[in-house]
C-alpha cells in the first residue's frame, strides 16, 4: 500500500515537473523566435531589395532577376489571363508599320510593311482566320508603310481602304504609290479619303479618323491618325506623325488619350514631342521598329520620355509579333519571349 502512495506521489511530482519544464520550454522558444524574427524579417527584406536592384540595374551574373524567378517558377507576373472579344496585333515587318485589328467578325488592317514583307502579312492574317479586311488603313504612302499592301489586297475581301487625300505638291510618284492605286481599282475596291471625326463600327467597337487637318510639306504629317476604342480599352496609331501634324491635332481639342499608344515614326526624335505625349498620357506603349537600322529607331530622347512616365514599353525589333487581347476592360499582352534570341 505505502509504495502504491509512493509511485502514485512520485507520478504527481514528475507530472508537475514536466509541466513546468513545458512551460518554461514555451517560454524560451517564444523569447528567442521574438528575438531571431526581427533578424529574419530583415534578412528577407534586404535580399528581395538587392533582387529588385540587380533586376532593374546591376544584372549581375549568377543573381536571379525576378523575372527569371517567375519564369523557373513556371509563373507569369501577370497571371490574369483575358477571354476578351478584341485583339490588336502588332505585326513584326522590319523597320516598318503593320497592325491588325479583330473584333468579332469585323476585321482592319493598318499598314503593311515594306514589299519583302508580304508574303508575312498575308501568312499571318490566314493564320488568323481572316478571310475578308472590313476596312484597310494605309496611314501614308511611304514604302515601309505601304510597299507591300497591294499584294495583299489581292488575296481578301476588302470593305473599304481609307487613305490621306494628299494635295498635289506632296503626291509622290513611286512605284509604291501607283501600285496600290492601280490595284484599288483593279480590285473594284470602295476608296474613301480619311475624313476626321469620322468613326466606323466594328463588333463592339470603333476607330474614328482623327486626321490629316492640315496640307503639309512632309507626307509623314499627313498621317492618318485613329483611335480605336473598346469598353474602356482604347489605342492610339499615329502612322509616322511628326510634330507639326501633333500640334495641330493637340489644338483641335481631339481627345487623343489612350492606353496603349502605337510610337509615332517608329520611335524618331521628330516625333511623340512632350506635350502630346502628356496629352494621350498612355499606359502602354508599342514601336514597331527594325533592328539594326541606320535611322538610330527609337531615339534616346523618346525612350526617356516613354520611361519618364513609367510607360510599359513593346518593341518588334524586341519582342517580335505583340498582341493585345481586350475585353472591353483589361488587357493581356502576347509577346514572342524567344524574340531576342534570334537578334
Amino acid at each position: 500500500m505505502r509504495t502504491n502512495l509512493d509511485l502514485n506521489k512520485h507520478r504527481r511530482k514528475s507530472n508537475s515537473a514536466i509541466r513546468k519544464a513545458a512551460a518554461k520550454g514555451k517560454s524560451g522558444s517564444s523569447n528567442y523566435a521574438k528575438a531571431v524574427f526581427p533578424v529574419i524579417a530583415a534578412l528577407v527584406i534586404c535580399a528581395a531589395l538587392f533582387m529588385e536592384l540587380n533586376s532593374r540595374f546591376f544584372k549581375i551574373e549568377g543573381i536571379p532577376t525576378w523575372e527569371e524567378v517567375f519564369k523557373t517558377a513556371e509563373l507569369a507576373q501577370s497571371s490574369e489571363k483575358v477571354e476578351g472579344d478584341l485583339t490588336v496585333h502588332f505585326i513584326d515587318v522590319g523597320q516598318g508599320d503593320c497592325e491588325l485589328v479583330m473584333s468579332g467578325t469585323k476585321s482592319v488592317l493598318i499598314d503593311s510593311g515594306e514589299k519583302s514583307y508580304y508574303s508575312r502579312v498575308i501568312n499571318y492574317l490566314k493564320n488568323q482566320k481572316v478571310t475578308r479586311l472590313d476596312y484597310v488603313i494605309v496611314t501614308h504612302p511611304h514604302s515601309d508603310h505601304a510597299g507591300g499592301m497591294s499584294y495583299i489586297l489581292k488575296e481578301f475581301d476588302v470593305g473599304a481602304l481609307i487613305m490621306p487625300k494628299l494635295s498635289e505638291k506632296i503626291t509622290p510618284t513611286t512605284s509604291t504609290y501607283y501600285n496600290l492605286l492601280k490595284t484599288i481599282e483593279s480590285q473594284n475596291i470602295a476608296l474613301q479619303y480619311a475624313e476626321p471625326n469620322k468613326t466606323y463600327q466594328l463588333d463592339g467597337a470603333s476607330i474614328k479618323i482623327l486626321s490629316p487637318l492640315n496640307d503639309y510639306n512632309d507626307l509623314n504629317n499627313y498621317s492618318v491618325a485613329v483611335k480605336l476604342v473598346h469598353g474602356e480599352n482604347s489605342f492610339l496609331f499615329t502612322g509616322d506623325m511628326e510634330r507639326e501634324a501633333e500640334a495641330d491635332l493637340l489644338a483641335s481639342g481631339a481627345d487623343i488619350s489612350a492606353r496603349v499608344l502605337k510610337v509615332g515614326h517608329h520611335g524618331s526624335s521628330t516625333s511623340t514631342s512632350k506635350d502630346f505625349l502628356d496629352k494621350v498620357n498612355p499606359q502602354y506603349a508599342v514601336i514597331e521598329v527594325g533592328s539594326p537600322n541606320d535611322y538610330g529607331h527609337p531615339h534616346s530622347q523618346v525612350m526617356k520620355r516613354l520611361e519618364n512616365k513609367n510607360i510599359e514599353i513593346y518593341r518588334t525589333d524586341l519582342n517580335g509579333n505583340i498582341v493585345f487581347v481586350s475585353d472591353g476592360r483589361i488587357f493581356d499582352v502576347l509577346k514572342e519571349e524567344n524574340k531576342n534570341a534570334d537578334n
